[in-house]
């Protein structure tokens, strides 16, 4: 019935929640550093990758939002938060990066923005929020005739050079969330 088609479209807007973007104002709620239409622009800029340009607005909301959680929890950032309320770890007082810059307390570092682009668009096809069964410390997995072996020490999860490159000096890696020990 006509009822229950204007329920359901009431439960599905109640149930779409916006990105909210922080823009350096200390924004208690927000779950961005960049919003899907900045994203675009840095895609575009950067060759239109159709794994991103294929996604609906809210599955790219969704993957920004799985960003700014990694990003900020893969790093220790230079700097203090500005405020106990703000609900992510930019902005920050006192920020600097390698080449001595000083970032105002309400900026949100363009390389910030633009990792958490790259990041996001790593979780298109590799899930950010995967768990990996017993750790994912692999030592040997074979396919056919195809043969994975990890050398000792390696990491259990994905690595991103380029994050480290594009953030250095704003933070540092805090690198895998757990480490497993070996009797």
């Amino acid at each position: 019935s006509q009822l229950q088609r204007k329920k359901k479209q009431k439960r599905k807007k109640r149930n779409k929640m916006a990105l909210t973007v922080e823009t350096g104002a200390v924004i208690a709620n927000a779950d961005s550093y960049i919003s899907v239409t900045d994203a675009d622009a840095y895609f575009t800029k950067h060759g239109s990758p159709s794994d991103w340009t294929g996604l609906s607005s809210a599955n790219k909301e969704s993957a920004l939002r799985y960003a700014t959680t990694s990003l900020d929890s893969m790093f220790e950032w230079t700097g203090e938060i500005v405020n106990n309320t703000q609900a992510l770890a930019w902005p920050r007082d006192g920020a600097t990066d390698d080449d001595e810059r000083y970032y105002e307390f309400d900026v949100i570092p363009t390389q910030i923005k633009y990792s958490q682009c790259e990041l996001a668009l790593y979780h298109v096809n590799n899930a950010l929020n995967a768990s990996y069964e017993r750790g994912g410390d692999i030592k040997r997995e074979q396919v056919g005739p195809i043969v994975t072996e990890y050398f000792d020490g390696a990491p259990a999860e994905a690595t991103f050079p380029i994050l480290i490159r594009m953030v250095r000096g704003l933070g540092s890696f805090k690198g895998p969330s757990a480490t497993i020990d070996r009797a």
